[in-house]
This record gives structure tokens, C-alpha cells and sequence, in this order.
């Protein structure tokens, strides 16, 4: 055998053993991540229904590993995020799972868990808009694609309401000037004199009594009132000593 035939052969075994190493790796891989302490804490968690231990576990396992060569442990955390409840995490797992394992055999289950995780998802939507296999994963699709959409523009909305509230509210209102109170002095109230009640004047200051005259009629006449009838008498007491001793032709004096 020739040298050349000799280092032909030789590159062929390098090739073959390299060949061989990488289709293997995949497999090599796999069990170094199923051997993980942490993937089997999982394991163990998951079988006694510590669901949201195990999810922590696993997801761990992807961190400290990296998203290239944790496709089991996304696979795990899908399963666990759709017994959980909480179906859009685990869509995004599944989707990580095949595209790390794009040809793996169970390829065609990880997409029915998709289908059936986004169907969970429509069933918590408030209204419940989509009933189970009401409609195909492609309209699913759709309407996931315009909820997204509609949710986003409702996002902006409250994002720009907030900027404007927060505007209003940093700007200084125009300060408005409160009206000054003017004291007006206060009048001094002055005191109307109250007359003293008048007291009729005499209209005359004798009186030569008639026929019919008696001491009220005389100061009817007199000062327009009968009340000053005994001030007639006393004023005329030198005359008459009563009422009754009046006299036609008597001079009376009319007292003021």
C-alpha cells in the first residue's frame, strides 16, 4: 500500500469516527440532561403531584443549561404549565421542544399539545368566545393573532391616557385670585328722637260758657279732647266746686 493509499484510509477513519461522534451527540445530549440531579429532583416532584415544585425544577434545568440543550426539560415544563392551568407558557415550551427536536418521534403529540393548550387558552377568555373544537387550529391562530393586536392598541390607549393624566397633572392650574373682602365702614346709626306726645295747646285762654256747655264739651272745644276736663275745673276752682255748679255766662279760664 502506497503512502498516499495509507493517508486516504486514515482520513476515512477520522471521518467515520467524527461522523460517528456526531450523529451520536443528540443521544449523548439527551442523557446528560435526563441524568441531571436537577431533572431527576423533577421527576420525583412531578410523581408526587408537586406539580409547581417540579415546573421550578425543570425550568432551572433550562436556565443553567441553556435553551439549546434543554429540549426534555421544555417538553416537562409544557406538560406541567398546561396541568397548571397556564396554557400560554406552555406553548411557548412545546414550540421550544420541536424546534430543538425538530425530527423527534413525538413530533406529531407535542403538536396536538399545542392545539389542545391553545384551545385552553381561548376557554379562559372572559365570554368564553370559543367553545373546544368549536374551530380549527388555524382560525385559532387568527384569532390569537387579533387578540394580540386588539390587546396591544388597548395597551397604547391606556399608555397614552396615563402620559396625558400624568400632563394635567403636573401642570399648574391657572391660580385663581380670590376676591378680596372690602370692610364698609359701618354707618353710625343715629337715634331718631322719638317726640314726646303732644299734648293738645288750649284754643283760647278764657271761655264764656253756653247753654248745653258742661266741662268736656268746653275742652273738646278747648283742645280737641274731653280729657282735660278736670284741669278746667282746678283751674276754676274759685267758681265752681263740681261739675254740676257750671252756670250759663260763667267767664272760665282755660288753663295752658
Amino acid at each position: 500500500m502506497t503512502v498516499r493509499q495509507q493517508c486516504t484510509v486514515l482520513l476515512a477513519l477520522v471521518a467515520c469516527f467524527f461522523g460517528a461522534g456526531c450523529g451520536g451527540g443528540d443521544g449523548l445530549a439527551l442523557s446528560a440532561e435526563t441524568d441531571d440531579a436537577l431533572y431527576q429532583q423533577g421527576k420525583q416532584l412531578e410523581k408526587q403531584g408537586r406539580n409547581a415544585e417540579a415546573l421550578t425544577a425543570f425550568l432551572k434545568v433550562a436556565e443553567r443549561r441553556g435553551e439549546q440543550s434543554s429540549p426534555e426539560s421544555h417538553l416537562e415544563a409544557g406538560r406541567l404549565c398546561s396541568e397548571l392551568n397556564d396554557p400560554l407558557p406552555a406553548i411557548y415550551h412545546y414550540h421550544q421542544y420541536i424546534r430543538l427536536k425538530p425530527t423527534s418521534e413525538q413530533r406529531k403529540i407535542v403538536e396536538q399539545m399545542i392545539r389542545t393548550a391553545e384551545k385552553q387558552y381561548m376557554q379562559q377568555l372572559p365570554g368564553r368566545p370559543m367553545e373546544p373544537d368549536a374551530v380549527g387550529s388555524g382560525d385559532l391562530q387568527e384569532q390569537l393573532r387579533k387578540l394580540r393586536t386588539e390587546n396591544d392598541k388597548l395597551k397604547r390607549e391606556i399608555t397614552d391616557l396615563t402620559r396625558g393624566q400624568t400632563r394635567a397633572a403636573n401642570t399648574p392650574a391657572n391660580p385663581v385670585t380670590p376676591p378680596v373682602a372690602v370692610a364698609t365702614p359701618e354707618r353710625p346709626v343715629s337715634a331718631t328722637p322719638v317726640a314726646p306726645a303732644a299734648t293738645p295747646g288750649r284754643a283760647f285762654a278764657t271761655y264764656v260758657v253756653g247753654k248745653n256747655d258742661n266741662l268736656s264739651s268746653i275742652s273738646r272745644k278747648a283742645y280737641g279732647t274731653s280729657a282735660r276736663a278736670n284741669d278746667i275745673l282746678r283751674a276754676n276752682s274759685n267758681q265752681i266746686s263740681s261739675p254740676n255748679a257750671l252756670k250759663i255766662g260763667m267767664t272760665l279760664v282755660i288753663p295752658e
